[in-house]
This record gives structure tokens, sequence and C-alpha cells, in this order.
């Protein structure tokens, strides 16, 4: 069963511009991983510090595999710093 996968990361005031390039590095490797189906990055509307990246995974095990990949612990390394607040993961199915 597909799977959605949103996290949510709340920015430092001045480093969008830093997180939206890492987050689109991030991207480049994330489109070649098995299982991988789509995503998009989104901003809220009210307080736009705050970015979503939503993701669709033919499965959960397919998720699991890119959270614990190399390139993708680097990246999030270099985006932890911009941060103000730990990110929040949510893993979600269609009912």
């Amino acid at each position: 069963m597909a799977v959605k996968v949103l996290i949510e990361r709340h920015v430092k005031k001045g480093k969008e511009g830093d997180l939206v390039e890492l987050l689109n590095k991030l991207r480049m490797e994330l489109i070649s991983q098995p299982g991988y189906v789509s995503g998009e990055l989104l901003q809220n509307q009210k307080d736009k510090s705050i970015i979503f990246a939503l993701s669709t995974w033919l499965s959960e095990l397919d998720w699991k595999s890119w959270e614990g990949n190399p390139k993708r612990l680097e990246i999030e390394s270099q985006i932890e710093p911009l941060l103000t607040e730990p990110l929040k993961l949510t893993i979600a199915t269609s009912f």
C-alpha cells in the first residue's frame, strides 16, 4: 500500500533560500530511489517559515530505505542548522 510522508520544517528567518536549495538537492537524489512516486514542497500560508515536504512512496519499506540512505543523512545534516526546531515527520496512508 502506498504511503505519504509529510515532513514539517521550521526554518530560521532569512534562511528560506538556503533550505529550498538543500531540499532541491535532496530531491535530485530522491527521484532515483526505488519506490519513490512523487513529491512536492509546500509553504504554510500564514507562517512562511514553515516548509512542508510531501512525498508518496510505493511502501513504507521504500521510505525507510531512503530515510536511512547516507546521501539523505548528509543533506539532512546540512539542513538541521537552518531550523528553529527538530523536523516533524508523519507517515500516512489513504483509507
